[in-house]
């Protein structure tokens, strides 16, 4: 056999190996994006016992206060702003308690409310149906166990973030709008905190 026949079937075994390697390669990296595409939210702290009244629900937002304490139902169609459809089964199922903190830190501001009601699932559903009409879609990275997060498309100037759990009889909602990195991050800060002190109750 001729240098030349055995040189050439080298560079053809080596060039198969490669290919074979790169494929791999492929396959693997395919496979690590699937199951992280498809890995459900990050899972939330187990239950804790249902808060005494709603102020003890909710944690204190960081920065400057704003209008807060309790409200009334009939609030929510004027000084207090919630998704329409939310105030509309709110409405129907009764909202015996409300509750909010509000402040405002580095031109974010942030907003919590604890809201005792009959039916707080739908209250909780109805939620989510409102702001994404508003333009907001969900977050999986945000987004935990029983908390699904909703936010304004990555690369907004302004951007809003929002989410609605069920504690019990309440629904917990956490709110904060401001400009882009700044509003992320101070709504993942204050999310955490907020779920570390009354997780949800249902997943």
């Amino acid at each position: 056999m001729s240098s030349d026949v055995r040189r050439q079937r080298r560079e053809l075994t080596l060039g198969i190996a490669i290919i074979v390697v790169l494929m791999l390669g492929l396959a693997v990296s395919a496979t690590g994006y699937l199951l992280t595409r498809n890995a459900g939210p990050a899972d939330a702290p187990d239950a804790k016992p249902a808060p005494a009244h709603s102020a003890l629900a909710l944690v204190e937002p960081p920065g400057t206060p704003g209008p807060s304490g309790p409200f009334a139902l009939a609030a929510l169609r004027s000084t207090v702003s919630l998704p329409q459809p939310m105030v509309d089964v709110l409405t129907t199922a009764g909202m015996r308690d409300g509750v909010r903190k509000t402040a405002v830190r580095a031109e974010v501001t942030m907003g919590l409310y604890a809201l005792v009601t009959g039916d707080p699932r739908a209250a909780v559903r109805a939620y989510g149906a409102g702001v994404e009409l508003q333009g907001l879609v969900a977050d999986r990275d945000l987004s935990l166990e029983g908390v699904t997060v909703y936010g304004t498309p990555v690369g907004a100037p302004l951007a809003r973030f929002g989410a609605a759990y069920v504690l019990y009889d309440r629904v917990v909602v956490v709110e904060t709008a401001g400009p882009g990195d700044a509003a992320h991050d101070v709504f993942r800060a204050t999310l955490d905190r907020q779920i570390e002190l009354a997780p949800p109750s249902e997943r």
